[in-house]
């Protein structure tokens, strides 16, 4: 269903997934037009099947890896995670293998998208930001000395050659014209802390982070919105999901608000648990994912 066009959006509602049978954190949730992933900690990666999920380990070589995964993408019929010491896998022809072993990386990778071009892009800490056009290898994009230290935890693509990635100390990074650099458009100070999400409308680029951080890209400036959240609590927001022009908002203490793309208002959304919500679905329907081995539908 179209969430921007619910007649009673009060009656949605998010429902636990009694299915799982994991006790792992789980970090990141990927669905596709057939197929729904969520990986996390520990090496875990679940598929969905039928009413249950299916546990499908990924391999290097006949070493069953088992690093803990923070990100994930879907690419056409294939499967991408990303996670701690440069640990990246991919799902071909229903195998999880490793991948990118050339690189030697030994700093964590935390998101992985894909542009409109085909090509995909990793993050990380250390200032590490990946490419790989399509059908190529995995190499280091270069990035400008500013952002060289940089901890980044969040990407996301504007154009097939504007993508953002954020991170944290407020680090916002824009690539243009094939470089990576600090973003230009003006932040005022309070409004800068560690971003933990980026995510693309056709509306604006917004950025979510801690304490309730969530600022939307205009055309001069970075500006803040607050988004309603209940009991008067600041949780840090850690994921940001699209369904249509709408966005929804996960994170801490169970956490969860949408915003409507036409009025820019907020609505807090009961998520029946009080665990830390890690990432949360763009496509329908929207899944929710975190602590505890936790999933989330919204129904």
């Amino acid at each position: 269903m179209d969430l921007g066009t619910q007649p009673d959006a009060a009656r949605l509602r998010w429902l636990p997934d009694q299915s799982v049978r994991t006790g792992q954190t789980l970090r990141a949730i990927v669905t596709s037009s057939s197929q729904v992933f969520a990986i996390g900690h520990q090496g875990t990666i679940l598929r969905r099947s039928g009413t249950g999920w299916i546990s499908e380990p990924a391999v290097d070589g006949t070493k069953t890896l088992t690093s803990n995964l923070y990100g994930a993408v879907s690419v056409g019929s294939d499967f991408y995670a990303v996670g701690e010491s440069g640990v990246i896998v991919k799902r071909s022809v229903d195998k999880w293998q490793q991948e990118g072993k050339e690189l030697a990386l030994s700093t964590s990778l935390f998101a992985v998208t894909e542009t409109s071009a085909g090509e995909l892009y990793a993050v990380g800490d250390a200032g590490v930001i990946l490419r790989k056009p399509m059908g190529g290898a995995w190499t280091k994009d270069s990035v400008d000395p500013a952002l060289s230290s940089a901890d980044f935890r969040a990407i996301a693509p504007s154009t097939a050659d504007e993508l953002f990635a954020v991170g944290l100390g407020g680090v916002i990074a824009r690539r243009s014209g094939g470089k990576w650099s600090v973003d230009s458009v003006s932040i005022d100070s309070a409004d800068r802390g560690n971003f933990y999400s980026v995510v693309l409308t056709s509306d604006a680029v917004f950025v979510a982070g801690e304490y309730g951080l969530f600022i939307r890209r205009d055309a001069d400036k970075w500006r803040r919105e607050s988004p309603i959240v209940q009991g008067g609590q600041s949780p840090h927001f850690l994921s940001l999901g699209v369904s249509g022009r709408d966005l929804t908002v996960v994170g801490s203490l169970g956490i969860i608000a949408r915003r409507d793309a036409v009025s820019r208002a907020w609505t807090s959304e009961d998520s029946g648990t009080t665990v830390t919500l890690s990432a949360v679905s763009s496509s329908q329907p929207i899944y929710a994912v975190g602590a505890q081995g936790t999933v989330l539908v919204r129904q």
